[in-house]
């Protein structure tokens, strides 16, 4: 018994340093590409792990005895269950989980994912490997709590329509000047576009208002698409200058 628990630890341990020096490496390749990053990460592969490995040894059982032709009634019910069960649990998933940091956290990281390959050059335990590469990780995030900018302003375009989003007091505004129905399909655009430099230049995942200030008949869909992507707290439509704004809140 001491000796399975023994080897549980052994392999959680080495199945942690693997994920936080893997989350430290990557770290810079995501803040460069403008990508959010999941604080929920290692846990998730974690449990993802165990539910591929259940998932696969089902998969090829019920292959096999296909094939074979033997009743397979009892393995497909128990895949079917380890699906659900999986749905279930990513059910718990949300945009809260995601974070997003500046370009100017980029050298940093970089330094600290350099320093977190350079330690295996070191006669260390795993131990204190485990307890320097979790610092590190740590450290991203903390640096950039402590040292972002409170105020910011970014413009982005799409063909010669904008967009400007406004960084003031800890909240963020975008300010829609018909940036979002400029094309018949905004989607691309949002993905690859908005939302990587929204991350670049100020770190942020969400937006606390959408503010639609010159609209047309593809902005209320690309809206939508926006809010998906991109979590929102109100959505406030400006028609003219004659009439109250329409607020939303999502």
């Amino acid at each position: 018994m001491q000796q399975k628990f023994q080897k549980i630890k052994t392999n959680f341990l080495l199945f942690l340093e693997l994920q936080l020096l893997i989350s430290l490496v990557i770290c810079p390749m995501l803040i460069a590409w403008g990508l959010p990053i999941s604080m929920m990460s290692i846990v998730g592969n974690l449990i993802f792990a165990q539910f591929l490995t259940v998932f696969i040894f089902l998969s090829a059982l019920l292959f096999s005895s296909d094939i074979l032709g033997i009743p397979n009634y009892f393995i497909a019910q128990a895949l079917e269950w380890v699906t659900q069960i999986w749905h279930y649990l990513l059910s718990f998933g949300t945009a809260d989980w995601l974070v997003g940091f500046p370009l100017w956290i980029f050298p940093i990281s970089l330094i600290f994912a350099a320093t977190g390959c350079f330690i295996y050059k070191i006669k260390m335990s795993q131990n204190y490997r485990i307890l320097t590469l979790g610092i590190l990780c740590l450290a991203i995030p903390t640096i950039h709590t402590i040292f972002q900018a409170q105020s910011a302003l970014i413009t982005v375009q799409q063909g010669l329509q904008k967009m400007h989003l406004i960084k003031a007091r800890g909240k963020v505004y975008a300010f829609d000047c018909g940036a979002l129905g400029a094309r018949p399909s905004s989607l691309s655009w949002i993905e690859y576009t908005l939302i990587p430099t929204v991350i670049k230049a100020i770190g942020a995942t969400h937006i606390d208002a959408l503010i639609l200030c010159k609209s047309n008949s593809r902005t209320a869909q690309a809206a939508k698409e926006c809010m998906k992507c991109l979590p929102t707290g109100q959505l406030i439509e400006i028609h003219n200058k004659h009439e109250t704004p329409k607020i939303s809140s999502t």
